[in-house]
């Protein structure tokens, strides 16, 4: 019985997450170590740096854009950066005996986290310490999200920020400002195409910074004067 429990156990050690018995995250005596810990080094930058980069660049240089440009181009970078992955990481970067659909979440993993990675980086560079400038744009519609506690709701609004065109772009405006705005409310899943044919219903002022690759960032909004 004990010859059968301490087999049952060692065969537990042999898994492929445990292979001889070491942790997961022990590196592997029978490879170089330096490689190793480069690897480890670097897998930890895109995945722990990657969101907080992209967070950073979306809270404080948010590039000016359409949404739909935002989701499309968020999406495409994720399904770039997973099928990269392919030719990035061979099998001998998994654990020997891994299972292949395992590994389908590494991989889009890595896109999503690359994904931030990039956007972060791109947006602080665009958008630090450059110059401010501001318009008065025309407002559309308004909303806020559900949450039950309107202190912790956040609040939108629906402009058309650049001159002489009619595309839209919702932004994120303080509590204060949303509730000192007549115009219409709108659902929070009003599609793109319904607030582009709605009509102006007054103006605001926009702030955006001059981003440094000649794309702008929004930095805030108030009342026109």
């Amino acid at each position: 019985m004990r010859r059968g429990a301490e087999k049952q156990m060692s065969n537990a050690q042999e898994v492929w997450w445990r292979p001889g018995g070491r942790s997961p995250f022990a590196l592997d005596p029978t490879k170089p170590r330096l490689p190793q810990i480069v690897s480890a080094i670097g897998q930890a930058l895109i995945i722990f740096g990657g969101p907080a980069m992209g967070l950073v660049a979306i809270k404080y240089y948010p590039i000016l854009i359409e949404d739909r440009t935002i989701y499309i181009g968020g999406l495409a970078s994720i399904v770039f950066w997973f099928l990269a992955s392919f030719a990035i990481f061979g099998n001998k970067y998994f654990p020997p005996g891994m299972p292949r659909l395992l590994r389908l979440p590494f991989r889009a993993g890595f896109g999503l986290c690359m994904t931030g990675l990039l956007i972060g980086l791109f947006g602080i560079a665009n958008g630090y310490d450059t110059p401010l400038t501001s318009r008065d744009v025309a407002v559309v519609a308004k909303h806020t999200t559900r949450h039950s506690d309107p202190a912790k709701r956040a609040y939108y609004v629906a402009v058309r920020a650049w001159p002489d065109s009619r595309e839209m772009v919702e932004l994120d405006v303080p509590r204060n400002l949303y509730a000192r705005l007549n115009v219409p409310l709108t659902a929070i899943d009003t599609p793109q195409q319904e607030l582009e044919s709605m009509p102006n219903a007054g103006f605001v002022r926009l702030i955006v910074g001059q981003g440094r690759f000649g794309l702008e960032w929004y930095k805030g909004m108030e009342l026109a004067e």
